[in-house]
């Protein structure tokens, strides 16, 4: 396993991401650190970067530079918006990083950004057809993909920094979000590949100005999953978040408590934006993204196959991600997921659920027992937090949270109604019926590797009539595998209605 910081320095702030990482490109989240400071509020009448900023750009460098050596690593890269170019004195800040530092920065191209941005998505979100759009504080990055190849790309050099000036010169908050809304989709309207968007192509958003709209939108809502990454709103939702907008007091020195880091008229600017990017595209809806062009840089470090071939199994790349994380001796959760699978197909005619279930059965039988890497007992309800809570890339919230109830309910009796009604708008009309079936398989699948030794290799199941018969194929004594799997003969009996044997 090996270490590595990734220092970003932006127009409004400067970020830091600290990943473990693995040979296989698999990596682990350590820290994720980001401070203000205000690049572009503080350019002079020439174009110069003022001495006070640059100091206080260089004094976050170097206390990100003093936590790589806490943490022993050596391995630290850095990177510079290409919007620091619009500075004239900007080669010499890049030259007082290195003198001061040590470290040297690559200023990034327009084309290398919009690499990042399309890098970051694709390898995190499960949309075949999209475009990707990133609304900063000094510009807008956009890119049309089908099938993981990039069709159209342009950056915007206006961000919610620039729009926002509608609040110093109109008082009415309602006029002055009429004014962004239409100032910005005449920059739109400049790109004519995106006002011909066909219904198949989904809108993608990252960045602050997505993920401020999505915990307000989320808010209005009393949307029941914690979770951002793949959250999807709607025009709907979207209009609700700007008519809200419209009526608050935008006072540009204070935040919008439990919603954004950012200046409440930089939230209201960027909500405006999105709105007029919705119209302008005709976009149903929007799904938001955590991952973006910071995501995408790292991927092509730690996984540089993915600048060639994106990863084209998101799920699986994800549960390797966490295994990382919550690795340890005779991990036996590759074998149960693969007993479940092999059970879901030999009991096709019993649960007559389709291929859709799956990847939610992936995830809950991969993480089946995740949450005894808190403690044994009452472990279950540990599983279910940890998976409703996780990033996992390339399913959608409903499939989430139905993997942490088909975890947490392995048995029956801890089924808990009144926790499924808290989810129930998420869920579709079958999935209840679907988890209790599941939950046995994922029930099974670990008691058929109880001994973690990976004895049962295959398995055939025939139905014949009132009972099921579960043969296994060993490759060694197994009569504690056997044991275990038909003690849940009982609870399989009230959900498929057979009666269980295992040989």
């Amino acid at each position: 396993m090996e270490k590595i910081a990734i220092i970003d320095i932006k127009s409004t702030r400067i970020d830091m991401l600290v990943v473990e990482y693995n040979e296989n490109g698999n990596y682990s989240v350590i820290d994720d650190y980001s401070e203000q400071v205000k690049i572009i509020e503080d350019y002079s009448g020439e174009g110069l970067l003022r001495l006070a900023r640059s100091q206080e750009a260089l004094n976050v460098i170097k206390m990100y530079k003093i936590i790589c050596e806490v943490e022993k690593i050596g391995n630290i890269v850095v990177y510079g918006s290409n919007s620091l170019k619009n500075l004239k004195n900007y080669r010499s800040f890049v030259d007082e990083v290195y003198n001061s530092v040590g470290l040297k920065v690559k200023i990034l191209s327009e084309d290398e950004e919009l690499s990042s941005l399309y890098g970051g998505i694709v390898n995190s979100i499960d949309v075949p057809k999209g475009i990707a759009v990133y609304i900063g504080g000094a510009c807008t990055r956009i890119v049309e993909y089908n099938r993981r190849n990039i069709l159209n790309q342009i950056v915007l050099h206006c961000g919610t920094y620039q729009m926002a000036e509608a609040f110093d010169n109109e008082k009415d908050v309602k006029t002055a979000c009429e004014k962004i809304v239409e100032r910005y989709k005449k920059e739109l309207d400049s790109i004519e590949w995106l006002k011909e968007m066909t219904e198949e192509f989904s809108l993608i958003g990252t960045g602050n100005a997505f993920l401020n709209v999505g915990s307000l939108s989320k808010k209005i809502r009393k949307y029941p999953v914690d979770l951002v990454h793949g959250y999807v709103f709607t025009k709907e939702n979207m209009d609700s978040v700007y008519n809200l907008i419209t009526t608050l007091d935008i006072d540009k020195t204070k935040k919008i408590k439990g919603v954004s880091n950012d200046r409440a008229d930089i939230f209201a600017t960027g909500a405006c934006m999105i709105k007029a990017l919705m119209e302008v595209g005709n976009f149903a809806d929007c799904v938001i993204s955590s991952k973006g062009a910071k995501e995408g840089r790292l991927f092509s470090i730690v996984n540089p196959s993915t600048n060639e071939k994106p990863v084209t199994d998101l799920v699986g790349f994800t549960l390797d991600n966490s295994a990382i994380l919550n690795h340890k001796e005779n991990d036996n959760r590759k074998q149960v997921a693969d007993l479940a699978l092999l059970l879901f197909r030999q009991l096709k005619v019993l649960h007559k659920l389709p291929r859709s279930y799956v990847k939610i059965l992936r995830i809950a039988s991969t993480m089946h027992d995740v949450g005894r890497r808190i403690q044994f007992y009452g472990n279950e309800k540990n599983s279910f937090n940890i998976i409703l809570n996780s990033d996992i890339c390339g399913v959608s919230h409903r499939e989430i949270a139905l993997a942490s109830f088909i975890a947490s309910c392995q048995n029956p009796n801890d089924f808990n109604l009144t926790e499924w009604i808290r989810y129930k708008d998420l869920f579709e009309e079958e999935d209840l019926e679907a988890m209790r079936k599941l939950a046995i398989i994922v029930r099974l699948a670990s008691a058929l590797d109880k001994t973690k030794r990976s004895v049962v290799q295959d398995i055939s199941c025939d139905i014949l009539g009132d009972s099921v018969i579960m043969k296994t194929i060993v490759t060694m004594n197994a009569d504690i595998e056997i044991r275990e799997a038909l003690k849940v003969a009982n609870d399989f009996k009230k959900v498929y209605k057979k009666t269980l044997e295992v040989l």
